[in-house]
Order: C-alpha cells, then structure tokens, then sequence
C-alpha cells in the first residue's frame, strides 16, 4: 500500500501563496522539506506538509462548482478545534482559510497523525497477523461506537447541526442533489425510493455526532498496536441519527460472499481472516451503545444508505466528466450507479439480502 502518489501526477499548488498566508498567521511553512500528496481520497487533495518542524496534513477540494453544501472546511476546522477535548483520535486543526483569492478555493492544514489508512487491501505487514480481519472489525466498530456515546455540547459541538427533522433532511436533501445531476428513467427510480423512503420513515430517535464517511480508510491505524491513531476526513460530521452513520460505514463494509452490486463497493479489507459480517458488526455496536434496531428499521437505515450512495455517486460522476477528478479514473462509477439503484429498487419489494 503506497502512501503518496506518483510525484509525476501529483496535483500543483501555489505553495508561495500558501507559505505567505501562513506566515500572516505567525506560521511558517517549511519549503526545505519535501511536500507529498497523499494517495487517499478522491475528491479532497492531501499533502503531508511541514508546519514550523512538525509534519501537518493540507487539505482543499478540487477545482470545480461543487454541490451546495460539499466541502464544507469551515465545519471541519470547526470539528477539529474542539472535539479532540473529548476525543483524543481527532486531529488538532492548526489553520483554516476561507479567503479564495490565495489559491481561489478554501483550504485546512490539520496535525499529522502517524498511521495506516488501510482499503480494500489488507498491508503486507498485517497480513500474517492472527485473526486481523475480527480485530480490525472489532476496532473500527468500537471506534463508531465511541465517537457516538460523545455528548456535542461536551465537545463543544451542539451548534454542529439540527437534530429534529435529520433523517427527513436526509432523504429530501439528496433527491434534490439527484436531480441536480440525473434524468430520465435513473431519476424516476430515484424519485420511487425517495416515496418508499418517506412513507417507511420509522420514529426519530435520539441523535448524536456523526462521522458520515466512517471507514477504515479514514482511520489511522497503528499497524504494530492496533489502536487508532487519528480519524480524519470530518468535512460531512453533524448531530443526526446514530444508525445511519452506521449503515453508511456498512455499506462500504464488504463480505466474502456479497453479489456484485456490494463487492464493487467494498472499501475494506473484508477477505481478511475473521472480518466480521455486517450482522456482527450491526451486534457489536448495539451491544457498545446499549440500543436495538428493529428489523424493518435496519431495512429502512440500509435503503437509506444506499439512497444516499447513489446520490452521491451521481455527484462524483459529474466531476470525473469534467476532468476535475484525475486520481478516480480506474473507478467505473457509472456501472456501480447503475446496479445500486437497480439493487435498492428491487429492495424496497423483498426482504434485506445480508
């Protein structure tokens, strides 16, 4: 597993006006010290840079008009100020820019955190490792389940977001981001699970901060210890429901045995030696967090996800067209729009498949 990318499709910045800004802000960038862009992520761009002696990690989005609402880095900078009081995993944020007229985007630079971001593939140096799939399985949950038994107003944080109404938010709010970027028939099945979405709505139940892109790709892990070193990636965090927080790490989750429309999903290392499956994992942490979700709710939770997903997918597929994604041109997004939606529109007429 390679950290960096390739220095010959490594994304150019502006360092000098980056370095300039900085230094308006009593910081200095280190120019002596090679700067790297990590290999992670594939709308945001990482570099591991060095901040007055210490290494720190920039961060800006891509070129591009982004959905409203994307790339938020002011609510990121905000999570990382303050939930590191309650959780020390987070990330110190160290600078924030809002002012586009140094690089004509806003950008972040966060503490570095010292760990492996590990995907689909397990790292060479953990594959001989005893049981590694439970015990990463075990973490990542463990990791979840943590993050929300954390009060917002304890972190700092009960102004992150409006709990009432999150889920219903939730639904509307990535319809419209569909029809921003689809048509014809692919909008009319979208439209079709946002009505069976609606009228399969279960109670609101008590919110929390979510994550909502928790996986294990965005968790440095410790390959000696096992312990987490740093989560990152919070641009998307809130207080919401809890439980599709969850599903959305699940649907990323992966099983041996999964059909093709979840294994072209799959963001972690779930061939690994005694990797959980999702109904493990779904115990797990109802066992952590002292809650239960009834089975028309996991259905209803794992729909949702997949709504979400696809809206999702349709966003990044616009960006991808436009050439403003370079690092996702070995993803068939296009094909993995395609069998979600037919998935999840045959899920609303049978009982969940995992």
């Amino acid at each position: 597993m390679t950290m960096f990318i390739d220095k010959s499709r490594e994304a150019v910045q502006d360092w000098d006006a980056i370095s300039r800004y900085l230094a308006g802000q009593n910081i200095t960038l280190d120019r002596d010290i090679e700067i790297r862009q990590f290999a992670s992520g594939i709308a945001n761009m990482n570099y591991l840079v060095s901040l007055d002696g210490k290494p720190a990690v920039f961060r800006r989005p891509p070129n591009n008009d982004a959905p409203p609402g994307a790339y938020d880095f002011a609510r990121q900078h905000k999570i990382l100020s303050r939930l590191g009081k309650c959780l020390p995993t987070t990330p110190l944020g160290l600078a924030y820019c809002d002012d586009t007229s140094v690089i004509g985007v806003p950008f972040l630079i966060s503490e570095f955190r010292k760990g492996v971001a590990i995907s689909r593939e397990l790292p060479a140096r953990l594959a001989g490792v005893d049981d590694i799939g439970g015990k990463l399985s075990a973490l990542i949950v463990g990791a979840l389940a943590q993050l929300h038994r954390i009060s917002p107003a304890e972190a700092g944080l009960a102004d992150l977001g409006k709990a009432e109404g999150f889920i219903a938010r939730q639904i509307h709010g990535w319809h419209k981001r569909a029809s921003r970027v689809m048509s014809g028939q692919q909008m009319r099945m979208v439209d079709v699970l946002r009505d069976w979405l609606v009228a399969h709505q279960p109670a609101e139940r008590p919110t929390t901060l979510v994550h909502l892109d928790f996986k294990l790709d965005n968790v440095l892990v410790d390959p000696d210890s096992l312990t987490v070193q740093g989560i990152v990636d919070w641009e998307m965090a809130t207080i919401g429901d809890p439980y599709y927080d969850l599903m959305l790490m699940l649907s990323v989750w992966g099983e041996p045995a999964d059909s093709l429309v979840y294994a072209r999903q799959w963001c972690m290392p779930c061939t690994a030696p005694g990797w959980w499956t999702r109904r493990m994992a779904l115990e797990a942490y109802q066992q952590q967090t002292g809650t239960h979700l009834p089975e028309p709710e996991v259905k209803f939770y794992w729909l949702l996800a997949m709504f979400r997903n696809i809206g999702a997918l349709a966003q990044l597929i616009v960006l991808y067209q436009r050439e403003a994604m370079p690092n996702a041109s070995t993803i068939d997004m296009p094909a993995v729009l395609a069998s979600t939606l037919d998935h999840a529109m045959a899920l609303t007429r049978r009982p969940l498949d995992w």
